[in-house]
């Protein structure tokens, strides 16, 4: 039995199955409720609606814009009045380790 749209037609638009499953998903929940909204039934099964829209290239993803997690991490410092110096704290965890070390085995 092969199904259709096959998995390789949605690939190429797509090209990653992860984002392929949440896209399919993501359509299909809005076009449930779209159907649910207005009263009208649907021709076939949402998933299967929209892996036919996604194959047909009606619907498409586009990423959003990329945030880099430490700049997310130092704007909410800011936010917060938090001093974060990661390199000065991260040599201070250092030092401290080692001097513990050195005093442990005299």
């Amino acid at each position: 039995m092969m199904l259709k749209p096959s998995m390789n037609e949605l690939m190429k638009r797509v090209g990653n199955r992860y984002l392929l499953v949440n896209l399919a998903a993501q359509r299909a929940r809005d076009i449930s409720q779209e159907s649910e909204e207005t009263g009208e039934s649907l021709p076939d099964k949402a998933v299967k609606l929209a892996l036919d829209e996604i194959a047909a290239g009606t619907v498409v993803y586009k990423p959003g814009p990329k945030t880099e997690v430490a700049e997310t991490v130092r704007e909410k410092a800011v936010a917060l009045d938090v001093d974060l110096d990661f390199d000065e704290a991260l040599l201070d965890e250092d030092e401290e380790d080692e001097s513990v070390e050195d005093s442990e085995e005299q």
